[in-house]
């Protein structure tokens, strides 16, 4: 797993300058190599585990060799001459050229080669080989050289415990490396119940010279037996010792209801801003000291897989039960005797990951976050040491909040509007802001924030940066070219309002809005043409074909409306050519109480006779009760635009408005519609007494068109002829 290639390095040893090649070296054992880089976990499914394919003797047994453990590193082989007489060296290892801040091992009588144990990955290390001169006096440079070495996976070689790691190396936010030599979690350090040391000497120099000061530890009391720190009994080193009972009970199942983690984090956080590096552990650092390592690497944006992976890693440990070749202990999906055991309530790792995705916040790094900052107990973290834990570890200052120059805008289509964002604070790594359409048929934005309108709709314009997203939203007007301003109707002026419901306008290259054909499918092309008005932009659509109720060729669509508001609906119509059309029973408008899809051409629209309204006569088909039709008794309309439009207060608390034109195509004529709206109105008093005192005799028609005398209440207005009710 070695491989050489030439890199020249300087390097001023006793005034001479060398060149040579250097090594790399991979500090990661094979199966956990493997482990880490093979594959991905799905992120959805906790139902399986893939350890068992890396931590089990059988399948891994080409793994094996004198003195290898899975949870250990691969060391660094430096080999060089012996020593000529018969003297112990000192090999000096450092990151600087200059071998400041170095490690020293002690190279034993007659060796040719030494192991170097706990390195960093991804780093060059310098190299300088010593051994006293013949006369036992000063250290005689024998051999200097350097090398790099590769992984990311930081496994530390400990004497006496197992399960050690550092945090470092996993990708969190912003793509950034979480920093090596700031967390390591791992196993206890004595027995538990009697105190007495399992850590070597050897082990607690291992343990310091990889940079920990600080030492929390997770255990129950009855577990702990000790006051202070194993690596600070013998060694003179400073290490400060804290103890946060955290029964069984307070990991992965209940840890949202246990403050154990959050007060864990929050003394890490005390130690690592006095420069303290932590190690954090509980017995054999599996769940308790797992559930604090996952709440840490998820709040630095480490992702579900990884989370998943640097989880299960402790089934690598020396401590994990073999059985009959099997691993026991394993930890994403706790399982025994290899098999996945879907009833043991207290161990998987699946009650952690589902109980954090239950959390408020956009993903599980702000889950995480909001968690912490909540609290349980009384017991949060602020967000100013969130930001700083983060900042610390990560080299990521997260964006807390983005900002939109406009909250709402109204626009024409074709019309263009630059938005602008920020975010806070403006010290954040990633502030860039991109902006994105909800529905980009209605309105585009580019991703720097240039939106254009494109049709009558609504669309919500998001920005996001780092994950935290403000929506505005961008409404179009849904009419084409003709929404009345106003509506004369029953000797009264009706102000239409900006509450615009929905329109039926083909425009803007041929989108059907919310319409479908009367079978319930979708409008297409193979029915409908979509036909540009002459010398103009806009486009109105035609039928292709004949049709019925349940047919393709028949246009169906309904709308929402609301017990006790006035609205007003209308559209436009017209054949395909100059010949006159004089019935049309196969045009429908109706209120209707049923589900809109039994009977679609047999719903009618009903008038009740105490509203002040109309009657008209009802479809063939009527359904009483429930719904009745407004249909027009044959009004007449060739190849000019006829508009028709219906005033009526829904009183009776119908839930829809729909519309129905069958048999589209005939005689010859193919019949076009345009400009479809339905939107809420409003009366207004000031000029009913102008339009009563301009109605006169002869402008008042029935609905077959016919010239009456007297004028009646009326609803509607066809091709700006008033229409009222007839007493026939």
């Amino acid at each position: 797993m070695r491989k050489l290639f030439t890199l020249p390095v300087l390097c001023l040893v006793a005034g001479i300058a060398w060149s040579q090649d250097i090594p790399e070296y991979c500090l990661e054992n094979y199966a956990a190599q493997h482990y880490v880089h093979d594959f991905v976990y799905d992120d959805n499914d906790y139902t399986y585990t893939k350890i068992l394919d890396y931590c089990d003797p059988e399948p891994l047994r080409y793994y094996k060799y004198d003195g290898y453990r899975k949870d250990q590193p691969l060391p660094a082989s430096i080999e060089f001459a012996a020593a000529a007489q018969d003297a112990q060296g000192l090999l000096t290892v450092s990151e600087n050229e200059d071998y400041t801040d170095s490690l020293t091992y002690v190279i034993e009588q007659g060796a040719t080669a030494y192991d170097i144990y706990n390195l960093i990955p991804g780093r060059t290390y310098y190299y300088k080989v010593e051994y006293p001169d013949q006369g036992g006096g000063s250290m005689t440079i024998a051999k200097t050289g350097a090398f790099k070495t590769t992984g990311t996976l930081r496994m530390l070689k400990v004497d006496g415990i197992f399960n050690v790691r550092d945090m470092g190396g996993w990708t969190g936010l912003g793509g950034n490396q979480i920093k090596y030599g700031k967390l390591f979690r791992g196993s206890r350090m004595t027995w538990n119940g009697s105190g007495t040391e399992m850590i070597t000497a050897l082990g607690k120099q291992q343990m310091l010279d990889a940079g920990i000061r600080a030492d929390l530890d997770l255990r129950t009391s009855s577990e702990r037996n000790i006051s202070s720190s194993p690596l600070a009994k013998n060694t003179g080193a400073k290490v400060d010792y804290n103890y946060i009972d955290d029964s069984y009970k307070s990991r992965i199942s209940t840890f949202d209801q246990s403050d154990a983690s959050i007060r864990a984090i929050k003394w890490i956080i005390s130690e690592l801003k006095k420069d303290k590096p932590v190690y954090f552990h509980c017995s054999v650092g599996a769940d308790r000291t797992g559930t604090v390592a996952f709440l840490i690497g998820a709040l630095c944006g480490m992702s579900e897989d990884a989370l998943a992976k640097e989880f299960e890693l402790t089934s690598f440990s020396a401590d994990s039960v073999v059985t009959s070749g099997k691993i026991e202990d394993l930890r994403r999906r706790r399982t025994y005797d290899g098999r996945f055991d879907n009833n043991e309530a207290d161990y998987k790792y699946a009650l952690l990951i589902d109980k954090v995705k239950a959390l408020s916040g956009t993903n599980l790094q702000r889950k995480v976050y909001n968690h912490l900052k909540t609290g349980v107990s009384g017991n949060s973290i602020s967000e100013g040491d969130l930001d700083w834990l983060i900042k610390y570890l990560v080299d990521y200052a997260i964006v807390k909040t983005v900002s939109i120059n406009k909250t709402r805008l109204a626009m024409n289509p074709g019309e263009t509007f630059q938005l602008t964002a920020k975010v806070t604070p403006a010290t954040a790594t990633n502030p860039t802001v991109t902006f994105t359409s909800s529905n980009p048929g209605v309105a585009t934005v580019t991703p720097e924030g240039l939106v254009t309108a494109l049709r009558g709709g609504t669309a919500r314009i998001t920005a996001t940066a780092d994950g935290v997203s403000k929506t505005m939203t961008v409404t179009v007007p849904l009419v084409e070219s003709y929404l009345p301003a106003t509506v004369q109707a029953n000797g009264k002026s009706w102000i239409t309002s900006t509450n615009i419901i929905t329109n039926g306008s083909f425009e803007y290259g041929g989108y059907f809005a919310n319409w479908t054909a009367a079978n319930e499918c979708e409008m297409s092309l193979t029915n409908f043409d979509i036909v540009n008005f002459e010398n103009s932009d806009s486009v109105y659509v035609q039928s292709k074909a004949n049709g019925d109720e349940t047919s393709a060729n028949s246009i169906r669509t309904l709308w929402k409306i609301t017990n006790g508001k006035t609205y007003a609906f209308g559209y436009r119509i017209k054949n395909s050519t100059d010949i006159q059309t004089t019935e049309n029973q196969n045009i429908a408008t109706s209120l209707i109480k049923l589900d809109p899809s039994i009977y679609a051409g047999a719903d009618d629209f009903i008038w009740d006779d105490d509203q002040d309204s109309v009657y008209f006569r009802p479809m063939p088909i009527p359904m009483s009760g429930n719904s009745q039709s407004l249909a027009l008794e044959y009004p007449s309309y060739d190849g000019n635009w006829t508009d028709v439009i219906y005033v009526f207060t829904n009183t009776d608390g119908y839930p829809y408005l729909q519309f129905l034109a069958t048999h589209l195509s005939q005689n010859g004529n193919n019949t076009c519609f345009d400009n479809f709206f339905l939107t809420e109105v409003t009366e207004d008093e000031t000029l009913a007494p102008t339009i009563k005192a301009s109605l006169k005799n002869s402008d008042a028609f029935d609905l077959s068109g016919r010239a009456i005398q007297i004028p009646q209440e009326g609803i509607m207005i066809i091709d700006g002829k008033a229409y009222f009710k007839s007493n026939r």
